[in-house]
C-alpha cells in the first residue's frame, strides 16, 4: 500500500479539463492590461490577505491543479506548469494555447524565471494541505514568486480525494479570479448530478455490489486506485469498494500479475492503461489468474480511458460519471 505524501508530481495532469479560449477573449474584450492592473481587490488566501487584480488578464497557473480549476471555470491562463506528455484528450481538443512554464521536476516544480517572463498580473498555485500553516509543503515556491512583486494567490488542496475537496479548490480559484458565481454554479450542477445518479444506483440494487478501479502502467506496474478521481465518484454515488480499498489516504494499492487474485473481491472492475502502456492489457489478460476473477467470468470488466479516470476536477469527474452511468448503472436498470 502507498500512503499520501507531499509528492504532488504523482497527481500529474489528470485533473486537466476541456475548455476553449473564447470565454477568456470575451471577458477581456475592450480591457487593456494597464486598466485591469489599476483596479484591485483584497482576498484571503492560504497565508492571509493578498491584493489581486479585480479582473486579471495575464494569469499563470503554477501547477496542474490550478490549471485544471482555471480551465473548469472557462478562464484559461496565459501559462501554466504541467507535463506535456500527460495532456488528456479533453484538454488537447480544446484548442487552448497555454505556455508551459514547468521546471525540471515537472508540473509542481515551476520555473520561476519562465513565470516572470510571461509578465503575469496574478499567479495562482496550490500552497499546501489544510492546516499546515507556515509549514505548508509548497511555501518555498509561493514565497519565491511573491517576492518578485507579482500578486500570488495560494490555496489549500488535499489531493482531491473527495467532492468536497474539489469543490473547495474550485471555490478558492474562483475567489482569486472574481468568478465566485461561476464556481458555485459548476459545483452545484455536479452535485445535483451525483445525487441523481446515487438515487439510481440505490434503486437498481447496486449500492452493495463492490467495484474496483485498476490502473495498468508500463513495466507491469499495476495498482488499485483508492484516493483518486474514480474513487471520489464511487463514494459520491454510494458505490461500495471492497474491504481494504476504502481509505482514500492510501492513494493506491500496488499489485502485480502474481497477486491479481486480490481483485476477486470486486464484482465489477473499471480498468485503464496509461498512455504508452497498451501492451499491459494483453499482458494482464494473459495472466493465469485473470480468467479466475469473477468480474472477468461475469463479463463485468469495463475498459475506460486513463486520461479521464485520472481526473479529479469538475469536468473530468463528469466524464467519469458518464462511464459509470453507461457501463454500470444503465445496463442494470433494464
Amino acid at each position: 500500500m502507498t500512503s499520501r505524501s507531499y509528492d504532488w508530481r504523482r497527481v500529474g495532469l489528470s485533473a486537466l479539463v476541456a475548455v476553449t479560449a473564447a470565454a477568456l477573449v470575451g471577458a477581456c474584450a475592450g480591457t487593456s492590461t494597464e486598466d485591469t492592473r489599476s483596479s484591485s481587490t483584497v482576498v484571503t488566501d492560504y497565508f492571509g490577505e493578498v491584493e489581486v487584480p479585480a479582473d486579471p488578464v495575464r494569469v499563470v497557473a503554477a501547477d496542474p491543479v490550478s490549471l485544471a480549476m482555471m480551465l473548469a471555470l472557462d478562464s484559461p491562463p496565459v501559462a501554466a506548469s504541467f507535463n506535456p506528455l500527460s495532456l488528456p484528450p479533453h484538454l488537447q481538443q480544446s484548442g487552448t494555447d497555454i505556455v508551459n512554464v514547468a521546471g525540471e521536476g515537472g508540473g509542481f516544480d515551476p520555473n520561476i524565471e519562465s513565470i516572470l517572463a510571461q509578465d503575469p498580473d496574478l499567479v495562482i498555485m496550490v500552497a499546501g494541505y489544510d492546516g499546515e500553516g507556515e509549514q505548508a509543503w509548497n511555501k518555498q515556491t509561493y514565497d519565491r514568486i511573491a517576492a518578485s512583486g507579482v500578486p500570488t494567490y495560494g490555496f489549500a488542496y488535499n489531493d482531491g480525494v473527495s467532492i468536497e475537496d474539489v469543490s473547495a479548490g474550485l471555490a478558492h480559484v474562483g475567489d482569486a479570479l472574481g468568478l465566485q458565481d461561476r464556481s458555485e454554479t459548476l459545483m452545484s450542477e455536479l452535485t445535483e448530478r451525483v445525487d441523481a445518479l446515487r438515487t439510481r444506483v440505490a434503486a437498481a440494487g447496486l449500492a452493495e455490489r463492490p467495484v474496483s478501479a485498476v490502473r495498468l502502467s508500463a513495466g507491469g506496474e499495476y495498482s488499485i486506485r483508492v484516493g483518486t478521481g474514480e474513487s471520489i465518484a464511487f463514494r459520491g454515488l454510494g458505490m461500495t469498494q471492497p474491504e481494504g480499498q476504502r481509505d482514500p489516504s492510501l492513494f493506491r494499492i500496488d499489485i502485480s500479475e502474481e497477486n491479481l487474485n486480490v481483485l476477486d473481491s470486486a464484482d465489477d472492475l473499471f480498468v485503464y492503461t496509461d498512455t504508452g502502456a497498451d501492451a499491459e492489457r494483453a499482458a494482464i489478460e494473459a495472466s493465469p489468474l485473470w480468467p479466475t476473477l469473477r468480474a472477468v467470468q461475469n463479463g463485468r470488466v469495463h475498459w475506460v480511458e486513463a486520461s479521464v479516470w485520472n481526473a479529479s476536477d469538475p469536468i473530468g469527474l463528469n466524464k467519469i460519471l458518464d462511464d459509470i452511468e453507461a457501463k454500470f448503472i444503465e445496463p442494470n436498470e433494464q
